[in-house]
């Protein structure tokens, strides 16, 4: 209605954002980003380029293009955050400590230990002194810190800043916030880390319980859950339980995964190690393939790559393709010899849902 009249202001602006944040939560990254583009035209328009509102728009923006796999514009896109927002907001604020939150966010996701743990630890801490203990706001501070720390080995005090954000989120939503689930998803990617795939089903079938009391949400976020469900199930000799979620994931995982390269690559590698266990080592092999080719175009020598290719490598064993499988695994190997030695990427998928407060 308002543009139909031709008005140009701030509340337009506002729509702008919150249609943006919308489409963001249902997975719809693309117009996601088209809005908030939008918004800051318009925000120029208006002699607003370098003001607090352009700085949060920007750090929204930011998760967007981390979401798509487009890591050096998200890093544009977050310091401009962090400079507006410092500016205007003042370095104590909030909302200046989510941009530096979401900036040491993006360098942990690329395997960037020192970057990142200079920065989170002390989001958290301007973040804890600006909001109150309970604020629903510290989820996705105590949350980024705790994934730090897990990607440090320290996995007990990851455990630990998991259970009070969880606390946080279940008093602010209960049982079923978008939050409430991506902790839970998370808490059990930890345990899945280390080996404790009994834990990480109790934490899956929650966090996928959760999810499902969400209307609209991201279907892609409920084929993360539910592939790592079955995943759990798997390593636990569990196939029975495994299989049916697998089979409802068949045509939710055909879609096109070019707006979520990453969460698609993850979902599709759950899907190979399913296989791979099943003893189908063509499916497993094609899976692995999708994967890698996913994760190559957006992360380049990354991890996460390497570990696609080590997964490759195992499905063409299988298949007597010995030649090739050495070739992937030689390729691998010099990634990971130019990689921080503890980092481990292999559960880099999670940069929407923990985000969802801030919106």
């Amino acid at each position: 209605m308002a543009e139909a009249q031709g008005i140009k202001n701030v509340p337009v602006a506002r729509d702008l954002n919150n249609i943006g944040a919308l489409a963001e939560g249902m997975g719809n990254y693309d117009k996601a980003r088209y809005y908030y583009l939008r918004e800051l035209d318009l925000l120029a328009r208006l002699g607003e380029a370098k003001s607090e509102m352009a700085g949060d728009v920007y750090a929204k923006l930011g998760q967007v293009m981390q979401i798509q796999g487009q890591f050096p514009e998200a890093e544009i896109d977050y310091n401009k955050a962090l400079s507006l927002l410092t500016q205007h907001a003042g370095v104590e604020n909030w909302r200046t400590a989510n941009a530096l939150n979401r900036l040491g966010r993006l360098y942990l996701e690329q395997g960037k230990l020192q970057e990142a743990s200079s920065m989170l630890p002390k989001a958290r801490a301007i973040a804890e002194k600006a909001l109150s203990q309970d604020n629903q706001r510290l989820i996705t501070f105590y949350d980024s810190e705790a994934y730090l720390l897990c990607q440090s080995r320290k996995f007990k005090d990851a455990e630990k800043n998991w259970m009070t954000a969880l606390k946080i989120a279940e008093r602010a939503y209960g049982e079923n916030g978008i939050e409430y689930g991506a902790l839970l998803l998370h808490m059990g990617q930890m345990y899945s880390m280390i080996g404790d795939y009994s834990a990480a089903e109790t934490m899956f079938q929650r966090g996928l319980a959760a999810h499902t009391k969400i209307a609209g949400a991201d279907p892609l976020e409920h084929a993360i859950l539910t592939s790592s469900l079955a995943m759990a199930y798997a390593k636990q000799r569990k196939l029975a339980e495994a299989d049916p979620l697998i089979l409802e994931l068949t045509e939710t995982i055909k879609a096109d995964c070019s707006a979520s390269p990453i969460a698609c690559a993850f979902v599709r590698s759950n899907f190979g190690e399913y296989y791979m266990m099943k003893c189908e080592w063509r499916m497993a092999q094609t899976e692995f393939e999708q994967a890698l080719k996913l994760r190559e175009g957006t992360l380049g020598e990354h991890i996460l790559v390497a570990d696609s290719l080590m997964a490759l490598s195992r499905a063409m064993r299988k298949v007597k393709r010995k030649k090739e499988a050495k070739i992937y695994e030689a390729r691998a190997a010099q990634i990971l010899a130019s990689r921080n030695p503890l980092y481990d990427g292999r559960n880099t998928i999670d940069v929407r849902a923990f985000q969802a407060a801030n919106r």
